[in-house]
């Protein structure tokens, strides 16, 4: 369980540092065409959804075996994979051109990768538990 703590910790602060950086609108605006309206609202959409999940911080410890499914449903895919229509623009996101936004990608990417290794630590542990529990039984 202290492992699972530390990673919530870092979590916790991965989460807090992103909050005091702005959308990087203007790195989007450096990569996509002029047409296309829709690379900021699923690159929100995808910040959000991992924003959303670790708001919950140690509560995270009480989610339900369908919360935590949802959640993992959600975290495996990263932006490409959600979104693929994306992805030659995203080929062009560079520390050097666009660092705001590489550097919140990497951030998202990071908590993203986090929240799904906590998740599959409790997980283990509510195994755990509960081979040990039934060990404890009595044979009937």
């Amino acid at each position: 369980m202290k492992n699972i703590e530390e990673k919530l910790n870092i979590l916790r602060k991965l989460y807090q540092s992103d909050l005091l950086y702005p959308f990087p609108y203007n790195d989007c605006a450096k990569i996509s065409a002029k047409d296309d309206e829709d690379l900021i609202p699923s690159l929100d959409l995808y910040f959000s959804d991992i924003a959303g999940f670790c708001s919950w911080g140690k509560r995270i410890l009480l989610w339900s075996n369908e919360q935590s499914g949802i959640a993992e449903d959600t975290l495996r895919k990263s932006f490409s994979q959600r979104f693929p229509a994306f992805t030659e623009v995203f080929k062009l996101i560079n520390d050097k051109e666009t660092p705001q936004l590489y550097n919140q990608i990497l951030v998202y990417d990071l908590m993203r990768l986090t929240l799904i290794d906590i998740l599959s630590e409790i997980e283990n542990e509510k195994i755990n538990r509960s081979i040990f529990l039934s060990e404890l039984s009595p044979v009937n």
